[in-house]
């Protein structure tokens, strides 16, 4: 009898030694059930959030802007120099409450999308364009009015501009605008853009408000489908502020905005990105 009870007492030990650590092990999923229970209150990983398209630019503590295109951004024909720049940069930090900075204006008079589209793969215009969080730009109107004037006529006076030819002239505009666009997105992912649309700077002379006029509604109707697919560019429409008041708000030179005019495209500019 002995050796059976010396036997059964290791069994036994083995035993309760094992369902001593099943209770151990079933009290430790409880309290890990407890802690963090599944598909509950453990927050999931910084990296495995979605990214929001067009990035978060608004709620950023402070807004830092770059300036890219042609005499427009540069603001020809405005005395003071200013331009729509400056002024569209303070009223959007008024609105929003936080500072509003421009990194550069980095825009070229007399420059067409085609040649843009060039500078945008130098170093320090990527640069600027990848450090944004908003691109201010203004192109196209050389693209339709200079490249369609006639040798020997005054743009001041809309002498010499071919509406015919300026038309011919739109599908290869509009695809150069396009791959502006398309390379500013590929550089920058995230930036919001801000695209002054094209107004009327000859909407005084009869004979040629009509044909540009239709040019018009043609090419910001295509930077607006541009604008929808990104769905991070903003155009912003220019062309009511010059109708029938031209004469108030265009320089000497009849073609580019004086400091009224490009007071107003800043206050649009700024209402757009509000």
């Amino acid at each position: 009898m002995r050796g059976k009870k010396d036997r059964l007492w290791p069994v036994l030990g083995t035993v309760c030694l094992l369902c001593t650590a099943l209770l151990l092990l079933g009290f430790g999923w409880a309290l890990k059930d407890a802690w963090a229970p599944s598909g509950g209150l453990a927050l999931p990983s910084p990296t495995q959030a979605t990214p929001q398209p067009g990035g978060e630019w608004t709620s950023l503590p402070e807004i830092k802007a770059i300036a890219i295109g042609d005499s427009l951004t540069r603001g020809v024909g405005d005395v003071a120099g200013k331009g729509y720049v400056a002024d569209s940069l303070d009223e959007l930090s008024k609105s929003m409450g936080k500072p509003v900075k421009l990194s550069g204006n980095l825009a070229v008079s007399g420059l067409e999308a085609a040649k843009l589209n060039e500078l945008l793969d130098g170093k320090a215009m990527r640069d600027a364009v990848a450090g944004a969080n908003l691109v201010l730009l203004t192109i196209g109107g050389n693209d339709l009015f200079r490249s369609s004037q006639q040798s020997g006529g005054s743009i001041a006076e809309g002498g010499g501009i071919d509406p015919e030819l300026a038309k011919r002239l739109l599908p290869t505009t509009e695809a150069h605008l396009k791959a502006v666009m398309t390379k500013l997105r590929a550089i920058n992912p995230s930036a919001k853009i801000a695209y002054v649309a094209l107004y009327n700077p000859f909407y005084e002379l009869a004979q040629l408000r009509p044909a540009i006029a239709s040019i018009l509604a043609d090419w910001n109707g295509y930077a607006v489908k541009l604008a929808e697919a990104d769905g991070n560019i903003v155009v912003v429409p220019t062309a009511d502020l010059f109708e029938a008041q031209s004469a108030r708000y265009l320089s000497s030179d009849h073609f580019h905005p004086n400091g009224a005019g490009y007071a107003r495209i800043a206050i649009r500019v700024a209402q757009a990105l509000d």
